[in-house]
């Protein structure tokens, strides 16, 4: 018999578990994904998105790294650590509206570059 009660409670625990995911899921403000070194160049792709205030941009790694992300004027979005695996991701989420210049360091002589902005 706790068996069979055992079996209820976990089955109960997993439903609750994913009705909250339900709920706050589509709460999580995702907006834009850019890839780092798109297609082995030294780029970013797209190199411009427009989001909202709040929203989130998930950074890439793709192809010729090592590649990170620093914005402007901006330390506190940065990834300045180097992403050295293809498909490292990391997020940032840009509170403010704005403009927001960012490169990769290792390669912003080389023209990798972007703007993202937030409305």
């Amino acid at each position: 018999m706790k068996i069979f009660k055992l079996k209820y409670l976990i089955q109960g625990w997993w439903l609750f578990v994913i009705a909250i995911a339900v709920v706050v899921g589509p709460s999580i403000a995702y907006a834009a994904e850019i890839t780092m070194g798109s297609g082995g160049n030294l780029i970013f792709a797209p190199n411009e998105v427009t989001i909202k205030a709040g929203e989130s941009v998930t950074f890439t790694n793709g192809e010729l790294p090592p590649h990170n992300v620093v914005v402007k004027d901006h330390p506190e979005l940065s990834h300045s650590d180097l992403a050295f695996m293809g498909g490292e991701s990391f997020t940032v989420t840009f509170p403010e509206s704005g403009e927001y210049e960012f490169q990769c360091d290792p390669h912003a002589g080389a023209g990798m570059k972007g703007v993202i902005h937030v409305e």
